[in-house]
């Protein structure tokens, strides 16, 4: 009886063994994200005049995807990759504002999505502000006074919607209202049409038209009318999660299908989505890239991967994160008990930070910065999530603000002390999480990162795109980030003494 007993104790702990190296492998693989945006640097030479064709197979970049990747980029916190892309789009742009449809004549719908990618980078490169005003004033000019919208390169009429929501967001940015009434009048216009969110049988219209339409319905706040289009198309699904390209055929486009599973995500409704990022999952090519279509008698690029496509992706996973958090919100706490070893740490090396700017990011409901509040009544705490939802319920005098670790839209050098309580796990890239919170901390500046020790994994059921870490990986990614960060575990919880499932990276900016 005894040896049964050690046998069966034996197994148990061979398969514990074998679980944690399935995960911790899976942890140390190159997530798909981190694929995606390798194929997109080597697609990208590091010209301006040479962007296009380093990988074999690879489409050109047009300037319209390149405008949207610019904002896809910045989500991602790959800034800098996302600011060579705008410096070749102003050194690409014609005399008059606007940008050509690959080689040809001047497009409205390529000049208006490299507005996407200007508008996206100004507060980093407001010398590109002549630029974006320009790119509007072009996009102003073919909207005519009622409504419709001059675009001799564009194959599809109601495509030009997606025009709208750029030329709206110029218009605040610069404070131009000419513009803004001008994307108003047109959305009426378009409003109007009866067959709006319908498939033209008549004409052969892109895999990806679609998908814009919705996309700019959103982006405009005609919820309503994104729904109804959603729900239209979804009813198309099969049931392995893939949306034909149009009805009819049998070959399915990546790019429509990432983009209607991004704005799904965006208005809450993620069951049909989450069966077409699982799809799109088993589509990736190993390069991390996606052909343009897969099928019978594919219709679009089937042998060249495509930018749009990964951009889209991104976008994808970006909104599939952000819905999980804003979805799950009741089951997250607003407050924790000032013994906490968590809070006790962070009190602890910051020191009496009095009268001092304070950033907790990836704060959710805002439970740590309750409890230091009563620590530290006099510093002017800052909280930030990628969770709308979340921030509702933080306390009062909070500056709050929707955003995440990779883009953390706050000046460089802005903050006195910085840290962040279990959200590194959902950054995806941490290297570019390490470095925006060091961006954003005063040279001086302290900052501390608590979060779970990979040598504990498995004892908590994780999301799939979470990460536990290696203790001296993540100190030598601050190292590189100009941080000189000690690390050791903590305690959390009621526990009096670490039991190594909790660490704390800390240290101060040189």
């Amino acid at each position: 009886m005894q040896l049964l007993k050690r046998s069966r104790r034996a197994l148990g702990k061979v398969r514990k063994m074998i679980q944690w190296a399935i995960v911790k492998n899976r942890i140390r693989q190159k997530s798909r994200i981190e694929k995606a945006i390798e194929w997109l640097k080597g697609y990208y030479p590091g010209t301006a005049e040479a962007i296009g064709h380093k990988r074999k197979r690879a489409a050109p970049l047009t300037h319209d995807t390149a405008g949207g990747l610019i904002v896809s980029l910045y989500n991602f916190g790959e800034k800098d990759f996302a600011r060579k892309l705008a410096k070749w789009g102003a050194s690409v742009q014609r005399e008059d504002g606007a940008f050509s449809a690959q080689g040809k004549g001047p497009s409205v719908f390529n000049t208006a999505q490299a507005i996407r990618g200007f508008l996206a980078v100004l507060d980093d490169m407001p010398e590109l502000g002549s630029n974006l005003r320009r790119a509007s004033e072009y996009v102003f000019n073919r909207v005519s006074q009622d409504g419709s919208i001059l675009d001799e390169s564009n194959t599809y009429e109601y495509r030009n919607i997606y025009i709208l929501p750029p030329l709206l967001e110029a218009g605040k940015k610069l404070l131009e209202p000419k513009y803004i009434r001008a994307a108003r009048r047109s959305m009426d216009y378009y409003r109007r049409k009866p067959d709006l969110l319908g498939f033209n049988p008549e004409i052969r219209m892109a895999p990806y038209y679609s998908g814009f339409i919705i996309e700019a319905l959103a982006d405009l706040g005609e919820t309503q009318l994104a729904k109804k289009g959603l729900k239209r198309i979804f009813g198309l699904q099969r049931r392995d999660g893939s949306i034909p390209a149009y009805p009819g055929v049998r070959w399915i486009c990546p790019a429509l299908l990432a983009q209607l599973a991004a704005v799904s995500y965006r208005l809450g409704e993620s069951g049909a989505a989450d069966k077409v990022m699982e799809y799109i999952h088993r589509l990736q090519n190993h390069s991390g890239g996606f052909y343009g279509s897969y099928g019978i008698r594919p219709g679009y690029s089937p042998r060249n991967e495509i930018p749009l496509a990964v951009k889209s992706y991104l976008d994808a996973y970006y909104w599939k994160i952000k819905s999980s958090f804003n979805q799950e919100v009741g089951i997250y706490r607003e407050s924790i008990s000032e013994e906490d070893g968590r809070v006790k740490e962070i009190v602890s090396f910051m020191d009496h930070p009095e009268n001092k700017k304070i950033l907790d990011i990836g704060c959710g409901k805002g439970r740590f910065i309750r409890a230091l509040k009563k620590q530290w009544p006099q510093a002017q705490f800052y909280g930030m999530d990628l969770s709308e939802e979340m921030l509702k319920s933080c306390p009062e005098g909070v500056d709050t603000k929707c955003g995440t670790l990779l883009n953390a839209s706050y000046p460089d050098a802005f903050f006195d002390c910085v840290y962040s309580v279990e959200a590194l796990e959902h950054a995806l890239l941490i290297e570019n999480a390490i470095q925006e919170m060091v961006r954003v901390l005063k040279p001086g500046g302290k900052i501390i990162v608590i979060d779970k020790n990979i040598a504990k994994i498995g004892r908590l059921e994780i999301k799939p795109w979470e990460r536990w870490f290696d203790m001296r990986e993540v100190a030598d990614i601050f190292k590189r980030s100009g941080v000189e960060a000690d690390f050791k575990t903590i305690s959390y919880g009621n526990r009096a003494q670490p039991d190594g499932l909790f660490v704390a990276w800390e240290g101060t900016k040189r």
